[in-house]
């Protein structure tokens, strides 16, 4: 079983951010550096829905280049009222992304009970050209720093922009 090991602080963040985006999903990326420095980026449900998230093309965008050379990391979300494991539409996502040269981590938070439960994922290609499967791997918690943003999206001259604040 491999593991991924993310800081308390980041945890703590995943956690709020589904709080605060209740009762809809919340959703976000980290990233790491070349140095190794880790990034969360708070990101906009552009669904606005408890069953489903989408990250804003602009964000994603935004994030990759922010990102530059170094890897996405983590695509992590919230499931507001099911357990911490992707659902039949975060396969149906994974499945649409294929192709990647590795496949980031997936982190689910879980809202259904208290206190919440955080889970790490791996989402592989599956036996068949068609299918991905899932594979529950270790979240080990380390002391270390990281940076926490907040995206959000703005007109601005009649265009749509991303916004980031440092949280």
């Amino acid at each position: 079983m491999s593991s991924l090991e993310l800081p308390q602080a980041l945890i703590d963040e995943m956690v709020a951010h589904s709080r605060d985006d209740l009762p809809n999903e919340c959703c976000g990326v980290i990233g790491r550096a070349p140095s190794g420095a880790l990034t969360l980026w708070r990101a906009t449900n552009d669904e606005a829905s408890p069953w489903r998230f989408n990250i804003p093309p602009q964000q994603v965008m935004h994030m990759d280049r922010a990102i530059d050379e170094g890897d996405w990391l983590v695509i992590y979300h919230s499931h507001v009222a099911s357990e911490a494991r992707p659902s039949p539409t975060d396969l149906r996502i994974a499945r649409l992304h294929k192709g990647a040269a590795e496949w980031p981590y997936w982190v689910l938070v879980s809202l259904a009970q208290e206190p919440p439960s955080v889970r790490a994922w791996r989402i592989d290609e599956g036996d068949d050209p068609d299918s991905v499967s899932p594979t529950e791997i270790e979240l080990v918690v380390t002391n270390g720093p990281a940076a926490r943003r907040q995206l959000e999206m703005a007109e601005v001259d009649g265009r749509p922009r991303v916004l980031e604040t440092t949280l």
